[in-house]
């Protein structure tokens, strides 16, 4: 989170602890979130205070002078956050180049280019309600978030107060001038607090995951450092003038004591399932503002001793640094040994950020904020602010840059590997042993680094998570004799490149329902009751038109076995598929396909062992969800006939990641486009077989 604010006319060590402890909670969270699942309430303490302190110094400059020098404020905002941003920025953009594979080299691109111009919690909101991006693992620069939505509030707070100045007249009949003012930022402050909290509140109990990053959810709890700094009854100091039953030592200790105790409630308690911010952050919210509002303590159950002891007030001080260059090493360290960190390696991790925060507050964030070159010019300080911006955006993006040139000079050799397949290319090798690499043929196909793309180009014919609606699409010829439906999840869409080819050839006509995390169940996803997902009106719009049109001679069904539900998953499977096959239709539910270990991208894996795509692969025991529920559900409901094609994957107990020089996983669990175009004679076959029982 951001630094130390605009200059303090009264030190607050208070604050400083209180940085301190936010930046300790969001740092374990990241380290050993089982211990401390509530940890990310860090950065709402940070907000509390960044819109405490910074809303103090432009009321007392608003005070002193009747406006806000914003070059002055900008520039102020530049010197103190830049320096220590852009360098993490820089180093996360050349370890990735140096020590990641090329399969992640654009995201991390994409990401610096967005931390460095501030937006990255956009970035984020927009990927967290993209059902494929959602899936990406969290990139080294991620955290960046927080700064964005400091920054975009940086943009805003002084803009407001700046217009009261200009169109509010200071009070010229009480002593206090800047007291109509003052009532004015009230009501304005107020009114953002309450439309940013209400939008929080609706945005996070309608399941929309972008919530936690967007700026507009988020305002309120910097709103609410916001109208404590106008609390103050003296803008000119930073103590406020305490209610009188605030005034005792022993209520202000007991108060402080009891704030703490919700934030490490809130720690403890909450989890990533928490509706979040939503009300459930105006615990830490509330409980940080009782802290500042509290002020200095002394006496019996007083922490002051504790709040003043070096290492607290030094940990307060370099916690912007730390907060910068913690995460980047955990994402290090996690892509590079395949797994989160163990105790003695949490140990060595916490030890290296502590010396880079060091590092960095002592010879990048202290000496540049203060550099005279800069500090005694606005204008400089903001054009150098630009510069460093454009070039560390422009420097960070070059790891995209050059992955995108490779996956160019690559493409030829690629375009005229899938033109002319080799015999035995893809699923044709599995007879021969499903070799990874086929001989005298080194090329990968899909390349890993552009994997992900490598999916059904269906727009929306494969409705989102969210969306209340299932959307019918028909391929195929008009006059066809013989329809085919296609129904359910994900799962279900990446089964599509299969049975679209068969049904090619056999001049079929091919009818698709397909909605991402909602498998066709009578019972409901776990997901929806948490109000994450909505399935349960498309199933019955699907299970409407499926019985209302008289064309469909057979259902493909199939869903992710990683399905999560309220009540008994094969029971819902199976009535869901009882009462269509009760309206005369033929149904073939495929069991679902295994996938990877989930510590990491099978992808990356190939792209570092490019030679020997064997080390790879992994072994079957492991690679079948145990909840899938379609076999169990088979047996409830007889009258359907499965289809398998676990063999087509795995074999000798392995499940090989490349097989015949095609990369069988475009992610964590969906399979490539390029494979299974691979198996569409294996699936006719097997699906005329069935068509035949």
């Amino acid at each position: 989170m951001s630094p130390a604010s605009a200059p303090n006319r009264s030190f607050r060590p208070e604050i400083q602890a209180l940085r301190a402890l936010a930046v300790l909670l969001v740092v374990a969270y990241h380290l050993e979130p089982e211990i401390l699942p509530g940890g990310y309430i860090g950065v709402d303490i940070f907000f509390v205070i960044s819109g405490f302190l910074i809303t103090s110094h432009l009321l007392r400059e608003a005070r002193a002078t009747g406006s806000i020098d914003l070059a002055g404020f900008f520039a102020g905002r530049a010197r103190r956050i830049l320096p220590a941003a852009m360098a993490v920025i820089l180093a996360a953009a050349a370890a990735t180049m140096l020590f990641l594979p090329k399969t992640l080299w654009e995201a991390l691109g994409q990401q610096a280019l967005a931390s460095a111009f501030s937006v990255q919690n956009w970035v984020l909101a927009a990927n967290s309600v993209d059902y494929l991006a959602a899936d990406r693992e969290p990139g080294p620069l991620q955290h960046f978030w927080s700064l964005g939505v400091e920054e975009q509030f940086y943009l805003l707070w002084p803009l407001i107060i700046l217009a009261v100045c200009w169109f509010v007249k200071p009070s010229r009949e009480r002593a206090d001038g800047f007291a109509r003012r003052r009532k004015t930022l009230w009501i304005a402050f107020s009114l953002m607090a309450a439309l940013s909290l209400a939008c929080s509140i609706f945005t996070g109990y309608s399941g929309n995951a972008a919530g936690y990053f967007m700026t507009t959810t988020r305002i309120w709890e910097l709103a609410a450092g916001g109208l404590l700094a106008l609390a103050s009854d003296a803008v000119g100091h930073q103590e406020l003038t305490l209610p009188r039953w605030m005034t005792a030592l022993s209520v202000r200790n007991a108060a402080v004591l009891l704030a703490l105790v919700a934030i490490f409630w809130a720690a403890v308690n909450y989890s990533p399932s928490t509706v979040f911010p939503g009300i459930a952050a105006a615990v830490p919210v509330a409980a940080c503002a009782l802290i500042i509002a509290a002020g200095s303590t002394s006496g019996p159950g007083s922490l002051h001793h504790l709040v003043r002891w070096a290492p607290v007030q030094w940990m307060g001080l370099a916690s912007y640094s730390l907060y910068l260059w913690h995460w980047p090493l955990i994402a290090f360290f996690i892509q590079l040994a395949g797994h989160r960190p163990k105790p003695i390696q949490t140990l060595a991790l916490i030890a290296l950020s502590l010396l880079l925060a060091w590092a960095s507050l002592n010879w990048i964030e202290t000496p540049l904020r203060g550099w005279r070159p800069l500090a005694a010019f606005s204008l400089r300080s903001l054009a150098a602010g630009a510069v460093a911006v454009v070039l560390v955006g422009t420097l960070g993006l070059l790891p995209a840059v050059v992955q995108r040139n490779l996956a160019e000079r690559a493409a030829a050799s690629t375009v005229a590997l899938l033109d002319h397949p080799p015999e035995g290319f893809g699923a044709a090798s599995v007879p021969t042993g499903a070799p990874a690499l086929l001989p005298g043929v080194e090329q990968v196909v899909p390349l890993p680094a552009s994997a992900a793309d490598d999916q059904p180009q269906l727009g929306g014919c494969v409705q989102e998570p969210q969306s209340t609606r299932i959307q019918e699409c028909e391929f195929g010829s008009k006059k066809a004799t013989y329809t085919v439906a296609l129904v359910g999840d994900s799962h279900a869409a990446h089964w599509y490149e299969a049975l679209s080819g068969y049904a090619q050839q056999r001049g079929w006509k091919l009818v698709t329902y397909l909605k991402n995390s909602c498998p066709f169940s009578a019972a409901r996803r776990t997901a929806e009751a948490a109000g994450e997902i909505n399935c349960s009106q498309a199933n019955a719009q699907t299970m409407q038109e499926l019985k209302q049109r008289k064309d469909i001679d057979a259902v493909i069904l199939a869903n992710w076995g990683g399905s999560r539900f309220k009540s008994d998953a094969a029971q819902g499977l199976a009535a869901a598929w009882g009462e269509l096959e009760d309206a005369g239709l033929d149904l073939y539910p495929i069991i679902d396909t295994p996938r990877p270990p989930q510590d990491s991208y099978s992808r990356d894996c190939v792209e570092k062992n490019a030679a020997d795509p064997k080390r790879c692969d992994f072994p079957a025991a492991a690679a079948f969800d145990p909840g899938d529920a379609t076999r169990a559900a088979a047996k409830l409901e007889p009258r359907v006939d499965l289809l398998a094609f676990n063999d087509q994957f795995c074999m000798d107990g392995t499940c090989p990641a490349v097989i015949g020089n095609v990369l069988v996983y475009r992610d964590k669990h969906h399979v490539s486009d390029t494979y299974m175009r691979t198996l569409v004679a294996v699936f006719g076959q097997r699906l005329e077989r069935a068509l035949q029982d």
